[in-house]
Parts: C-alpha cells; structure tokens; sequence
C-alpha cells in the first residue's frame, strides 16, 4: 500500500475530522504545531487521511508520542508502524535521547503490542488518569481509566 506521511496543516482540518469528530481539538492541535509545541502528521493517500499521531514536546515525560489512530479499514499496512516510527525520527532529530508514550493497557491492548514491537518498554506501573473524551459526534464526557507509561532510548 503506497500512502506519505507528512506535516497536518489547516487544510486537513475536515479530513482529521472525517477521522476524529473534534473540529476543536483539531484546531487546537494545529495551533500547537504552529508554536512547535507538538508535531501533528498525518498519513494521505491520494488526499485522504488514513491516520495521524502527534509528537508532544512538552510537559511530563517528553518527547511523547500521542493521539496514534488509523481508520480501521487501513489497519494491518504498517501505517501506525511508520507514523511511529516518523515520530521518533523527529524526536531524534531535535536532539532528544529518549522518547515516551502511556497506554490503556486494558482498552488498548493492541497499542501495547504495537508500541512493544518498536522497542519501548514498561516504566511505571498502571495508574488511574481523568480526562475528558470526545465521541465521534464531537460530544465530550469525563472518563477515568488505565495508563501505563513506557520509554524508548533513541540511537
């Protein structure tokens, strides 16, 4: 499957959205990336979004990967593999050593596999976060949940 992987910009805001229901949070993730606060790829075939995942350079435990998400049907590619690996290969270019990432360990386990598979490994033990969520009809809710925290040394 041939698809790019490149830098999010205004232009994408409706295809993130196709992805992810959050006009908002979109907008607010594209205001990051212009201060260079976090780096927002996304992966395009023929200018359609088939996933995304952010790099967050600030705050606890960074640089951290975030927010991976490929449509189902594009899944099985190694779409989440190369946004992955992307990520890191900007993390290292900015001069970090490490790199970071918290997983639902029991809503996502599939998450933890992957992210096990590109080398990164369990630092904390599980721990209780809220947060706020947003349905896919752009509805919010608060929710509590699992989060376990791993680390990668970049080379």
């Amino acid at each position: 499957m041939r698809y790019i992987i490149r830098f999010a910009n205004e232009n994408d805001l409706s295809g993130l959205c196709s992805i992810r229901n959050n006009r908002a949070l979109f907008i607010h993730y594209l205001k990051k990336f212009m201060n260079k606060e976090i780096y927002l790829l996304i992966a395009e075939q023929n200018s359609i979004i088939l996933g995304f995942g952010l790099l967050k350079i600030k705050g606890t435990l960074h640089p951290k990967l975030s927010d991976l998400y490929v449509k189902e049907e594009y899944r099985g590619n190694g779409i989440g593999s190369d946004l992955i690996r992307c990520r890191e290969n900007i993390a290292r270019n900015l001069g970090y050593t490490e790199i970071y990432v918290s997983v639902d360990p029991i809503e996502n386990p599939k998450m933890v596999k992957l992210i096990k598979k590109h080398s990164y490994e369990t630092i904390s033990e599980p721990y209780i976060k809220k947060t706020i969520f947003y349905d896919s009809d752009g509805s919010s809710y608060d929710k509590t949940y699992q989060r376990i925290d791993l680390k990668k040394i970049l080379n």
